[in-house]
């Protein structure tokens, strides 16, 4: 009976043993697609503004009492190009991309002749986040102006809550600055000039 009891006693440890393999094998595929390259790293700094939402700012670099934070993204039909030459990028890049060549006609309408801007948010409070409250420059964005259907982000959101919003806008100029506002945050978004 001791060896018996040996056997199942190793074989359900190489049981756990395989389940905690496949548990970290797992986490280290989600972290893989997590990210993108250091190319892209790079175009996606040049062209995204952070927002701070409801917080009061010490200086440049100290914020509290945040009650979200809202990354705003020009993701230009040019982008494509770079797409189809590295694509070790994030999903929600990839999906802003394919409304430029997306198979529904209202969405190519939406986006011709305009830009596609993202707006990646978290939450660190309970926040009411709502698109249509951004302004890029003069221009207000409208519900008609969000690209991304409803079902696939949330409006109330709770703490630690992330996401993604696609929207078309107005095209912006190579090297243009332009301040962006959404309610009493603000920022500037500089367009590269390449």
């Amino acid at each position: 009976m001791g060896k018996k009891y040996m056997r199942r006693r190793n074989m359900g440890m190489f049981v756990c043993l395989e389940f905690v393999c496949l548990v970290l094998f797992s986490l280290g595929g989600l972290r893989a697609e997590a990210h993108s390259s250091k190319a892209w790293e790079k175009r996606l700094s040049d062209r995204t503004a952070t927002l701070w939402i409801d917080a009061q700012k010490l200086g440049n670099d100290i914020v509290l009492n945040v009650r979200g934070k809202l990354n705003v993204t020009r993701v230009e039909r040019g982008l494509t190009h770079a797409l189809n030459a590295d694509r070790d990028v994030e999903e929600w890049l990839v999906n802003a991309l394919n409304h430029y060549s997306s198979n529904r006609q209202d969405t190519r309408a939406k986006v011709k002749g305009r830009d596609v801007f993202v707006l990646r948010y978290r939450a660190i409070k309970f926040w009411n986040f709502d698109p249509s409250k951004l302004v890029i420059g003069e221009y207000s964005v409208t519900p008609e102006d969000i690209l991304t259907r409803e079902e696939y982000w949330k409006r109330e959101l709770s703490p630690g809550d992330t996401g993604a919003v696609s929207i078309a806008a107005p095209s912006l100029k190579p090297g243009q600055k332009v301040e962006l506002r959404y309610e009493d945050a603000q920022g500037t978004l500089e367009i590269p000039k390449k």
